[in-house]
């Protein structure tokens, strides 16, 4: 007998559900073109061979809503985001470009953070295609590694951390502890190298500094109790002069930090007491660097003695390394910045100082066993500054009556310092002519190399036609230290030529060669020796930050805080100006 079969069963249809009304539909938000900007940028960072992007920006991200920052540098006011509402914004939309962000953001924001809780929540649901060093990183695969380098002088050093995934990707992070702002970090950048790759290059010489003989192993968790002080440190002094990715990349370093074994101590400066002055101070009058002065009777009254206790207490209060460390840099902040402030007595007390400071350079530098050279440029350094600390000794001198011509050469000299790069080049300024230069490509990215060309051609172009060799050689290192301090402006969508003008003008400005009521043709001439118009001050600042010219001038003349970007008439006239600001005989 032949079962019937059944009928098959008829698929069930749900019922639709009732359209909503027309007024129940929320409104679009129109498209916010910051986020599709942003978006853009990461959708860039992930196509990169290199993990470097995608981490400066969400370490910039994390740094610029941190609540802790106050002062010049605080993120408030009109469309001002905050960490909380960013988080929130990516975790209301699902993209893979949002996913690698709160991917980073896991990982980058501090372990007691209180979003890193909500952000994992959202992280577990997501199933987006990430790159296999983020992949990596979201599994906590990041093998930290730690060496060093100092350099001859002491002035600062770097930490060098290997970051390295189970990918194979890799990259280093360089941090610069600045030991004359009292071992504080004052800047970083992140490289597409490995750090193995990067020591061996600096130690055959490839960036001709002097650091090859002193790269040395730092231990793990002494590097990061003695860098995060040095952050803190950097973090509470007021004013620090920071460089464009410094804090920017304050969260990532604070990152590729805490991936170093913890419990460390941090290093600090061995404590000098009276009794081992008192014992540097014999050894050093017993030298043969120690030339005796007329009437020198070795009593505590003695000038020399005081002098000489003077650079010995400036040594083991004010100074990194103690007063074993001498460099051109501590010398000018001993004499242009400690004795005024500190030592308030007229400079005809004092004037022997900068002499006795330079027997006792050659003494501590033979005993420390420090290059020769170093010891010929600290020589030299404070032989220039002779006539600087005369006048800063002078100025605040509380028994000279300063009237208001004395005050107003004071702040001229000071402005003058700032066209040149401080009081100390100002005291050895020379006349020749800046050379036949050809363009310096090292440090500039190769993705960049294109379109700063660009800029090069076009620059060249004007020089050979309107100026002279020396403003092109001006103009090509202008152009070679911001694309190598900040290549993010040649990435940019912008115009070659308003850009070109820009960098012509600043250097123009700065030698006095257009722009001024003294001489050669006006602004407006030369901006349209570039094809533009208009103002383009404006354009230059970007550039003149990236170099580090002063910002805040008052006065006719752009200063640019360097002087080999100064051509030989310009610094002809500064030197003349110098000279008769310290001429105190009239």
């Amino acid at each position: 007998m032949t079962k019937k079969r059944r009928p098959a069963k008829r698929p069930q249809h749900r019922r639709p559900e009732p359209r909503r009304r027309l007024h129940a539909v929320p409104e679009r938000a129109e498209p916010d073109p910051r986020a599709d900007e942003l978006l853009s940028g990461v959708r860039e960072a992930l196509r990169s061979d290199s993990p470097i992007d995608l981490l400066q920006l969400v370490s910039t991200m994390i740094e610029l809503t941190d609540p802790r920052r106050s002062g010049r540098d605080a993120v408030g006011g009109e469309g001002h985001v905050s960490r909380e509402d960013l988080v929130e914004s990516f975790i209301g939309t699902p993209f893979a470009e949002t996913t690698a962000l709160l991917t980073v953001m896991s990982k980058m924001l501090p372990a007691t953070n209180p979003l890193r809780a909500p952000i994992a929540t959202e992280l577990a649901t997501r199933r987006h295609p990430l790159p296999l060093w983020l992949r990596d990183l979201a599994a906590g695969h990041v093998e930290v590694t730690v060496a060093r380098m100092t350099e001859s002088a002491g002035d600062g050093e770097n930490c060098v951390l290997g970051a390295r995934f189970p990918s194979g990707d890799a990259f280093t992070a360089v941090i610069f502890i600045d030991h004359n702002l009292g071992s504080a970090v004052k800047s970083a950048f992140l490289l597409d190298v490995s750090q193995e790759e990067l020591l061996a290059r600096v130690k055959a010489g490839e960036f001709g500094t002097d650091e090859a003989g002193y790269v040395r192993e730092w231990d793990g968790a002494a590097a990061r109790a003695t860098v995060t002080a040095a952050i803190e440190r950097a973090r509470e002094t007021f004013d620090t002069i920071e460089d464009l990715q410094w804090p920017e990349l304050r969260p990532a370093t604070e990152w590729l930090l805490s991936l170093l074994p913890d419990g460390g101590v941090a290093e600090a400066d061995p404590e000098w007491t009276q009794d081992d002055l008192d014992a540097l101070a014999a050894e050093f009058l017993a030298s043969d660097e120690f030339t005796a002065p007329d009437g020198f009777t070795g009593e505590e009254d003695d000038g020399t003695i005081l002098d000489l206790d003077l650079i010995l207490q400036f040594g083991a209060s004010a100074n990194v390394g103690g007063p074993l460390r001498w460099s051109p840099i501590v010398a000018e902040i001993f004499l242009l910045d400690w004795m005024p402030r500190v030592v308030p007595v007229g400079y005809e007390e004092v004037e022997e100082v900068p002499t006795l400071l330079a027997d006792f350079v050659r003494f501590v530098h033979r005993r420390e066993g420090v290059e020769e050279e170093l010891t010929g440029e600290v020589l030299v350094a404070i032989d220039s500054m002779v006539p600087a600390f005369a006048a800063a000794m002078r100025a605040t001198d509380p028994f000279v009556d300063h009237d208001d011509e004395f005050e107003a050469k004071a702040f001229l000299l000071e402005r003058l310092a700032d066209a040149v790069g401080g009081l100390t080049p100002l005291g050895g300024l020379g006349t020749e002519p800046l050379p036949d230069e050809d363009f310096t490509w090292d440090g500039i990215p190769e993705d960049v190399h294109e379109r700063v060309g660009e800029y090069l051609a076009l620059l060249d172009a004007v020089a050979g036609e309107h100026l002279d060799v020396e403003h092109r050689t001006a103009m090509r290192r202008f152009l070679a230290r911001a694309a190598t301090a900040d290549p993010g402006i040649f990435r940019r969508r912008s115009l070659v030529a308003r850009g070109a003008a820009a960098i012509g003008w600043a250097v123009c400005r700065a030698n006095e060669t257009a722009g001024t009521f003294k001489q050669g043709p006006t602004v407006e001439e030369t901006v349209g020796w570039f094809g533009v118009s208009g103002n383009v001050s404006q354009r230059a600042e970007v550039f003149l930050k990236a170099i580090g010219a002063p910002m805040d001038f008052a006065w006719p003349t752009l200063p640019l805080g360097s002087a080999d970007l100064l051509v030989s008439a310009r610094r002809a006239r500064i030197i003349a100006e110098r000279d008769r600001l310290l001429d105190t005989s009239g």
